[in-house]
């Protein structure tokens, strides 16, 4: 390649010295960022007058280039076409028309980027006579002309809307209305428009005077998803090699939350999602994992957000321009050590060149409540049922008929009150808990000169707690989480080669909730009876001695009263506030190196990041008992409350509702924590090449070095370093190849054990590029197989962080002296080290296929994949009762096992998405983008546990995490039966059996129920297969989209509040009961009951966490999305000169359907009734673009 002269600027003297050029860069930056956006970005190129007689090509373009600056760019089968000789008279001429002059009846065709003219063949290029193009001084005059005209599919004739027109050469431009029309004033008659448009080929257009015309525009595929982000490079999408899959904006935006991982179930192919958090404001995040699990140890992948690692789960969907996954290891290798569990590559948006500023406008409002509440029986039901749990507790316990008669039972007379209204019947859930508001606003702009481009957008939504009544008696806080984004995205061209990239992003979250934690308000809505006392008329206020109502024997179980109160927790606990803020910076320079060969390039950046969190605890003064001894609680004015951000040191006096004098001493019940906080330094530096040559071979290449360092309070510092290569070569875009890899250390494993070398290669083949192939062409467009392997690496610990060394702790105390009464404490090594630790590997296959079909209006990507993961981390100190086997040393030893790389886990699948998108006439679009996952692994060898306490267990041969249940057999028929089975004692450690008690099957036949006899079954939790249904459909201003998302081969284990009845929290055999307990067995319902007998309180036999009866299937198909928009015809907005007006309506999570109706739970809510429901949302909204 060829380049005629070297760049000349100003502003980079070669005299000067270098603090002299960093002053002048400084002034430039300075004034470029005041002129982009104090002044107007369609200025007009100069205008130039050029003359020759019988001179070649070339010494036209040694003019412009001597004269106006430019610089010329070609390759050797354009320089034989300079050398033709012409005769050429141009007279205050733009340089684009004088370019379209002197390349006519040529094929040489020009690409113009600030000052740098790139040259090149273009086949099929519409060649016209010099004479038919000389543009005489009137044609090439200055006169503006008005130019109208419409944008269309070449095929379907239809118009489409928001596609790009802009002058050749210039930043001025526009986009098309909802018909695909424009209008727009051009400089000059000779100029060019370029036309682009997402999924179709970009077409210039030459004007040559004409007021009115048609653009043609012609579909083409490799432009859909051309270029993906794929680690820390950008890549064609027709030659990736690598298993990715990519949204956008637009899938993100359609569903508005705080946190963005939960947006993300059904969206795309190989992400697997859950809930499992619940849906409490501000602490509602879904965990999220790439083709499931292969670990025992954290399974998250690491996120990075503009080529930094950082966290995501605060983002604003408006920031966000593309969301990609990275899957295989041809994708992740380049991340080494951190790669295993897959990676999520976010990309925030930016302002194009040449784009002229677009202003954006979004609000939305809504509400928020609980996909589903729990549905509980009232009083009546209640005490029916209490009588017989009670009655079968006595039976179980030798009690007379005689001592049964004389229990503390509900009489029916008070059963009979209850059921006409009369006494307490509180729907707990209904009290306690409301509709909530939400609201989000955007406010966005968006363009950019040929020198500088920006993305600017600031960001708020707000989320109100469903919890009633918190703000009374809290001084006023209420529960709320509120999130406040900014983002600046700044690209400025210093030089044509030399260029600088700003990045500010910032956030803030506020969250206020009960002073109590929100799982304990849940659990007593889940547990209290309905007949207690909410309140005591008609003071409104907490009740205590909490009796059952209508009962004429009193209190129950003697003198206990029932402790806690749902409304005491909301109103009498205080509130606790916590806010985060978050600021990323990053600062990025570049440089281009044609001059030393095509396509080299440079570029370093450097980030600075910082998280600060403020906690505030907030109680009520303290008074003693409280809402607990009504009426013997505090009362005060709003006046005497705790400023928070106040230090309030001085006690102060008041009366309590009796009349008695206290003295309160504020500092005892406020806490404020300034938690620790923690900045991030990132630095990197990278050499790119991508260059093309003779039109058959191109090749790319990146090195990286990076490293990073992040503090956290007084810790010591957390560090990253290591090198990453990138290379790709392909042969007419038909045979592909890549390799990969990163060389990359961790400080978590001792010295000689940090540093690790993962390497990844792809092949792939375009099969439709084949001549072979020719013959298909009128229904496959497109066909590519590919398949990678390589090894990545994972470093995530169990829980220490320098889990090699070993670990000291206080030791018992030693006795000195000649009386030996001298007592010290000291300190023991507890656990051995490990000096050999490393860090976890996975060998990585994926095999697959990308195929494009029937004019693209079908696409298919499919992929199978196969994961081997060894070498896990593993604590050999845990308890029996957990992961994995206990090593108990002798205890001469006098230390604890170390850390060790044990277990592997085979991990496999495949995920596809299918894409059918088509149109029914001019008007009426839609499509159709199912994607589905299927993921599921197998322990090849672990260190076994011991029969111990979890639900599920890690057994080589099972799946992780895989439920260990007691098989249900049946239940107990009659006496006679109860009596052997007592008699033998088979089941003797859950107690004594009685009719209607669970019998379980003794699986190893030693007449014992125990721990051996637990089976695997059913799935595990974590689901192993994953879809989602996205549908779209539009019509003329109407649009309408879909997403139906669920999940399968997944088992809930369901204990304590979920299931049983009569849970106990905090007080002795009480509960309530759900309509599936209705269907318990008794003498008359033996051959129909699908739950045992009753029994108040704990009941180890029938009340088993272990129990087959209590696993159900957790497969379900939601309604996550739902969206109705309807944009304001253009010819009526654009009279106040706006581009679009859309008004929406959208629901997320609407409805459910699952299998789990007797339980009365949602699928994606805790196994055991303790947390916070997750939202159902209806929002309403509005996007105006200026």
């Amino acid at each position: 390649m060829y380049k005629i002269k070297e760049t000349f600027s100003p502003f980079l003297s070669k005299k000067e010295n270098g603090m002299g050029r960093i002053i002048r860069i400084s002034i430039f930056l300075l004034f470029i960022c005041v002129l982009n956006i104090s002044g107007k970005n369609d200025s007009l190129p100069s205008r130039i007058t050029i003359s020759v007689n019988n001179s070649t090509i070339i010494s036209v373009i040694n003019k412009i280039e001597h004269n106006e600056g430019y610089v010329f760019i070609f390759n050797e089968d354009v320089r034989k076409e300079l050398n033709r000789r012409i005769t050429f008279d141009g007279r205050d001429m733009s340089v684009v028309a004088v370019l379209n002059s002197i390349f006519s009846n040529t094929d040489i065709a020009y690409k113009i980027s600030e000052r740098q003219i790139t040259l090149y063949k273009q086949k099929g290029l519409k060649k016209t006579t010099l004479a038919s193009q000389r543009l005489s001084d009137t044609h090439a005059s200055s006169d503006k002309i008005t130019v109208q005209g419409k944008v269309i599919d070449k095929q379907t004739k239809e118009g489409l809307i928001g596609a790009t027109v802009t002058i050749k050469g210039l930043s001025k431009g526009t986009v098309t209305d909802i018909n695909g029309n424009f209008s727009m004033t051009v400089p000059y008659a000779d100029a060019i428009l370029v036309v682009s448009y997402v999924g179709y080929q970009p077409k210039e257009i030459h004007i040559e005077g004409r007021r009115n015309i048609e653009v043609n525009m012609i579909e083409d595929s490799k432009a859909l998803e051309e270029v993906v982000a794929v680690g820390y490079t950008r890549q064609r999408k027709e030659t990736l090699t690598g298993a990715v899959a990519t949204i956008t904006t637009r899938d993100l935006t359609q569903s508005p939350t705080a946190n963005i991982n939960n947006a993300l179930a059904g969206r795309l192919p190989g992400l697997i999602a859950n809930q499992y958090s619940g849906g409490e404001p501000g602490v509602d995040k879904a965990e999220i994992f790439i083709r499931g699990k292969a670990t025992f140890n954290d399974q998250s992948p690491i996120v990075i957000i503009d080529g930094v690692e950082r966290e995501m789960s605060y983002l604003s969907a408006d920031e966000i321009e593309t969301f990609t996954i990275l899957k295989d290891a041809s994708a992740t290798a380049q991340y080494g050590i951190r790669g295993a569990n897959g990676v999520v590559v976010i990309t925030t948006k930016r302002g194009q060149a040449n784009e002229r500023a677009m202003v954006n406008f979004k609000a939305s409002f809504g509400f928020d409540k609980a996909v589903k509440y729990p549905s509980y029986l009232g009083s009546a039901d209640y005490a029916m049922l209490f009588n017989e749990a009670m009655t079968n507790d006595a039976k179980m316990n030798g009690y007379s008929d005689t001592e049964i008669a004389k229990l503390p039972l509900f009489s029916q007379k008070a059963i009979d009150a209850f059921r006409n209204g009369e006494g307490y019947n509180w729907d707990y859930f209904n009290y306690a808990f409301k509709t909530a508001p939400q609201q989000d606003y955007t406010l966005s702009i968006q363009g950019g000169s040929d020198k500088v481009q920006y993305f600017v957008m600031a960001n708020y939504f707000t989320q109100g707690t469903n919890f009633r009544y918190m703000s009374e008696a809290n001084n006023g806080a209420n529960g709320k989480f509120d999130r406040y984004n900014i983002r600046s995205n700044i690209d400025i061209n210093i030089t044509k080669d030399f260029y600088a990239r700003f990045d500010i992003g910032g956030r803030i979250t506020d969250r206020t909730s009960p002073g109590t934690s929100a799982s304990k308000i849940v659990t007593l809505a889940n547990t209290q009876p309905p007949m207690l006392p909410i309140t005591l008329e008609p003071t409104g206020n907490p009740a205590n001695d909490q009796i059952f109502a209508n009962n004429p024997r009193g209190v129950l179980f003697g003198t206990q009263t029932y402790r806690y109160n749902i409304l005491g927790e909301l109103t009498r606990t205080g509130y606790q506030n916590e806010k985060n803020t978050y600021f990323e910076g990053t600062l990025t320079l570049g440089h281009r190196l044609d001059f030393i060969t095509p396509g080299l390039k440079v570029e370093g950046s450097f980030s600075y990041d910082f998280h600060g969190c403020r906690w505030i605890k907030r109680d009520v003064p303290y008074y003693g008992e409280g809402y607990k001894n009504f009426p013997g609680y505090a009362t005060f004015e709003p006046t005497e409350g705790i400023d928070v951000y106040m230090d309030p040191t001085t006690p102060y006096t008041g009366t309590y509702g009796g009349g008695n004098k206290y003295t309160i001493d504020q500092t005892r019940n406020n806490s404020v924590d300034n938690k620790n906080q923690e900045t991030k330094y990132y630095a990197q530096f990278k050499i790119e090449y991508n260059h093309t040559f003779n039109n058959i071979h191109e090749v790319t290449a990146m090195f990286l070095a990076n490293r990073s360092e992040r503090t956290v309070g007084n810790d010591p510092y957390y560090r990253y370093q290591g090198m990453t290569g990138h290379a790709t070569y392909n042969y007419r875009r038909t045979y592909l190849s890549e390799f990969s890899f990163g060389y990359n250390g961790s400080e978590n494993f001792a010295r000689g054990k940090r540093y690790g070398f993962f390497p990844s290669a792809s092949l792939g083949w375009v099969i439709t590029n084949e001549k072979f192939m020719a013959k298909t062409t009128s229904w496959l467009d497109y066909l590519k197989i590919r398949a990678s392997y390589g090894l990545v690496g994972s470093d995530k610990l169990p829980s220490d962080r320098f889990a090699y060394l070993a670990y000291y702790e206080n030791a018992d105390s030693y006795s000195f002296g000649p009386t030996l009464d001298n007592w010290l404490r000291g300190n023991k090594e507890s656990r051995l080290a490990n000096a050999s630790l490393t860090w976890e590997k996975a060998k990585k296959t994926n095999f697959g296929i990308d195929v494009t079909m029937l004019n693209q209006r079908l696409s298919l990507t499919f992929d199978y994949f196969i994961e081997n993961r060894y070498n896990i981390l593993t604590n050999l100190n845990t308890n029996a009762g957990d992961d994995i086997q206990r090593i108990d040393y002798p205890g001469i030893v006098g230390k604890s096992a170390p850390y060790i790389n044990s277990s592997k886990v085979r991990n496999h699948g495949f995920d596809m998405e299918i894409n059918w998108r088509d149109h029914v006439g001019k008007d009426l679009h839609y499509y159709i983008k199912p994607n589905f996952t299927f993921a599921r692994n197998k322990i090849v060898f672990t260190n076994e546990i011991d029969w111990g306490t979890n639900t599920w267990r890690k057994a080589t041969g099972k799946s992780m995490y895989t439920n260990f249940c007691y098989v249900f057999d049946h239940f107990v028929a009659n006496q006679a039966e109860a009596d052997a089975l007592n008699k033998s004692g088979i089941q003797a450690a859950a107690g004594k059996l009685i009719p209607g008690d669970v019998v379980y099957k003794d699986l190893n036949g030693d007449n014992v129920i125990d721990d051996k006899d637990r089976a695997a079954t059913g799935y595990p939790r974590s689901p192993e297969i994953m879809f989602g249904i996205p549908i779209g459909i539009s019509y003329k201003g109407v649009d309408f989209s879909i997403l139906f998302q669920g999940a399968a081969h997944t088992s809930i284990q369901l204990t304590g509040a979920a299931i049983y009845d009569f849970p106990n929290f905090d007080q002795d055999k009480m509960g309530k009961v759900k309509p599936i307990h209705l269907q318990r067995w008794t003498p008359e319902t033996a051959e129909t009951a699908k739950y045992p007998a009753l029994h108040l309180g704990t009941h180890l036999n029938n009340k088993n966490g272990h129990s087959s009866l209590f696993l159900y299937d957790g497969q379900y198909v939601r309604l996550k999305n739902i969206e109705v928009g309807y944009s304001l015809p253009y010819n009526i907005i654009k009279i106040a000169n706006l581009q679009q007006v859309r008004f929406y309506i959208q629901g997320q999570n609407l409805i459910t359907w699952d299998k789990l109706d007797d339980a009365d739970v949602d699928p994606e809510t805790s196994s055991n009734g303790t947390w916070y429901p997750i939202q159902k949302t209806i929002n309403f909204g509005v996007n105006i673009t200026f």
